[in-house]
Formats: C-alpha cells, structure tokens, sequence
C-alpha cells in the first residue's frame, strides 16, 4: 500500500507518521517536500521505503492545495490502486489492516473512505513540544472537534482513495466519489510547540497569495481562541480526555479576557 505526504517546513512527526502507518501496512512512502528536508527525511526514514519529490509546490498544501499530491499520484499510483492521502499531522486510526480495510469498502461499490478530523490537545490546553520516543496520543490525550466547532472548517477527509480520483476541494471533495459507509477516525497532532506559528504562518500566505482557502477567518479564530483563553480550552468546544490519561483541573480564568 503506497501513502501519499507533503513535507513543509516541520519535519519532526515524520518518525511518528511513519511508525503509524507502518503497521496498518502502509510499504511505501511518497514524499514531496523542499530540497532542504531531503537530508532530515532521508535521515528519520531510513528504515522505510521512501521517495522523495523536490519539483512539486508541497508549501501549497499548507494552505489547502492539492497540486504536488496530485502530481506524485499521476506518477506512481496505478488506474485501479487503492492509496493512502493524508497530511503529516493526519494519523487515521484505521480499524483494521488496509488491505482487509480495502476488501470491505471495495465489496460495498464504494471508491473512496474518508475520515473525521479529531483534534488533540494536551490536557492543560498548552502547546507542548515532543521528541522522537515521545508517546503522541499520552502527550495530546484530548480529543475534540475544533475544526468544526471553533475554526468553522471541514473536518472531513477523503484519507483512502481509488485509482484517479481527482480533487475537487484540497482533500476533502473528490469528482465521482462514492463514499463508504463507515466514517474512519482522524487524530490531528497539529497543536504542538510550533501551531500558533505555523498558522500565523498560514494566514500571512493565504493573504499573499489571495487565496480562498481562508476568507472565512479559521486562522484568525484559531489566534483569537487562544488569545482569549491563554491556552486551547478544550472544556469549551466539547473536548472529552481519552482513557488512560491522568486528571484535570479547570485552570482559574484570566482577568481581562472576554468569552
């Protein structure tokens, strides 16, 4: 099973990804990403099949594009295979092997399995920062709807895709698709150490290049929730604390804030 990636500018989940969809036998890695990774990538990948892309725009994934996936997938992916499309910080929690996967959702007529996106926070709500032996679902043990409820973007994913379905909205709409029944489980490990960065970072190129993809402000409502709460207060767009994790309690809100 090939998987398709784009590589930014953090690199540091890659061994996290890796280990991830290894085990639910993904076998090959496709990787567009800025000659400046190639080092770092081939580096944390030296035990997996990978191939690196240099010549796409990956930095446009970063604001919703679909172009270098779309390019690898015209070179690599065959009429009738059956791939894995996520993005770094996507780690589905397919219920079963993919290949056993692709046998129930083929047996339904269906082309296409997507995936809900499911936030994770740690569990005081700050950015937290991680290393390779770090234990990313102990670390981020809060799961939430955020996309949703506070951003007001889609949170659903085509994340397992059929021979040439082609992009109609970055990864979230496919032409012609006729979707399985069941809705796979994304966790989203985007609220790091570097997130406030990366989406000021994100808002700045989607400015510049005036783009669609954020003229209804998710970037600024991210900003602005953690402005406001000084952390990501998950207690407020309906987060719930995985089983295992150890308790909570609710910080005493700042003076000066509203909401």
């Amino acid at each position: 099973m090939k998987l398709f990636v784009c590589v930014v500018d953090d690199e540091r989940l890659l061994p996290h990804f890796l280990r991830h969809y290894e085990q639910f036998g993904v076998t090959e890695f496709h990787i567009a990403a800025p000659q400046h990774l190639a080092n770092s990538i081939d580096g944390a990948s030296r035990n997996y099949k990978v191939i690196q892309y240099h010549d796409f725009d990956a930095a446009a994934s970063f604001t919703g594009g679909a172009e270098a996936v779309t390019k690898m997938r015209e070179l690599a992916q065959g009429a009738e295979e059956w791939v894995v499309i996520v993005d770094l910080d996507e780690f589905v929690e397919f219920p079963e092997p993919l290949n056993d996967l692709v046998g129930r959702i083929a047996a339904e007529g269906a082309n296409i399995a997507r995936g809900i996106m499911y936030d994770r926070f740690a569990i005081d709500g700050q950015l937290k920062a991680f290393d390779d032996d770090s234990e990313l679902s102990q670390l981020f043990p809060v799961r939430a709807r955020f996309r949703r409820l506070v951003m007001g973007g889609n949170e659903i994913k085509g994340v397992l895709v059929k021979g040439g379905l082609r992009s109609l909205a970055a990864h979230h709409k496919f032409y012609d698709e006729r979707p399985y029944s069941e809705m796979l489980e994304i966790s989203h490990y985007k609220w790091n150490d570097r997130a406030l960065d990366r989406t000021r970072l994100a808002r700045d190129m989607c400015s510049a290049a005036n783009s669609p993809w954020d003229f209804d402000g998710e970037f600024k409502r991210v900003l602005d929730h953690y402005e406001r709460h000084g952390r990501f207060a998950w207690e407020t767009f309906g987060g719930e604390i995985l089983g295992g994790a150890p308790g909570f309690s609710m910080p005493v809100a700042r003076s000066g804030r509203n909401g």
